[in-house]
């Protein structure tokens, strides 16, 4: 019996394991494939089904990227409304969460409550336009920023960290004579850096692949992000990515093709690079707070 368990088991691991390695590969093949295609010769590219190696291995496709001057700027606007919006959004964030953890504060929860209304019903896209409109946001860095600082969804995770937190230590703080600043920025903030990898992730993940606020709310090529511009390649036919690359990039060398794969791995990789940093604190503050809740 414990032998014929032991099969049973094993074979269950088995079929579990070959059905994660296919969920696995049919999840990274995608990106594998625009990541070899973007090394990839132009002309053997076109001659030759790619399928897991290059066709002609080549950087000449990365090369042709950084003669288009609209990548640099894109790339700046990209870098730029990430970091900020992560800055706004972990201290807006964090300073909220740790005033509805105080259960001291009068109507913490009708205030939370109240907060969590929006996640369910929103104003919708007309009224936040003439909002923007009326704040004079259009063509405007900001507009990336300052409607994005604060998710009801955000503020949840934190606050529920926060419950976390003896309540002893602010506590003992308070009669030392420290003030709220005080300890949210020594005491909280610095036990909290596991659930704020988190916000920070999820903050910066967005913001780099956000592309439709740009589309509303800017009029001006040299304000539009990194996306926007990939976008408007992926848009492009045949003729007018060989017009664009005439002068420029020698069309021999490249193709239209190569060009939208290299720019989507372009887009891509910032965010592959930054995670690594975050995960041993993403996924700490990921459980506690499925555990909490």
């Amino acid at each position: 019996m414990t032998t014929r368990r032991k099969r049973k088991m094993s074979t269950s691991q088995l079929i579990t394991s070959v059905v994660m390695l296919f969920l696995a590969f049919v999840t990274i093949y995608p990106f594998w494939y625009c990541l070899i295609y973007s090394f990839s010769d132009a002309q053997l590219a076109a001659q030759t089904n790619i399928v897991f190696w290059p066709a002609g291995f080549t950087l000449q496709n990365y090369r042709s990227i950084l003669k288009i001057g609209q990548i640099y700027s894109a790339s700046s606007i990209s870098v730029f409304r990430t970091v900020a919006g992560v800055v706004y959004a972990v201290m807006i964030t964090g300073l909220a969460s740790y005033a509805l953890s105080q259960r001291r504060m009068p109507g913490n929860r009708a205030l939370s409550l109240f907060l969590i209304i929006p996640m369910y019903i929103s104003g919708g896209l007309l009224p936040t336009y003439v909002l923007m409109n009326k704040l004079r946001l259009f063509n405007n860095l900001l507009v990336y920023i300052l409607p994005h600082g604060f998710w009801a969804f955000n503020m949840l995770i934190m606050r529920t960290y926060f419950d976390t937190i003896p309540a002893e230590m602010a506590e003992s703080a308070r009669m030392d004579g420290a003030s709220d600043w005080t300890i949210f920025f020594r005491i909280i903030f610095p036990l909290a850096m596991p659930v704020i990898a988190v916000i920070a992730m999820f903050t910066g993940v967005w913001q780099w692949n956000s592309w439709f606020d740009a589309q509303l709310y800017m009029t001006k090529p040299e304000l539009l992000p990194l996306q926007n511009v990939l976008q408007a390649f992926l848009r492009r036919n045949q003729a007018d990515m060989v017009s664009l690359m005439q002068g420029e990039i020698r069309p021999q060398t490249v193709s239209p093709e190569t060009i939208r794969m290299t720019i989507l791995i372009v887009t891509v990789l910032p965010i592959m690079f930054v995670y690594p940093f975050f995960q041993k604190h993403f996924i700490r503050g990921v459980m506690i707070g499925a555990v909490k809740a």
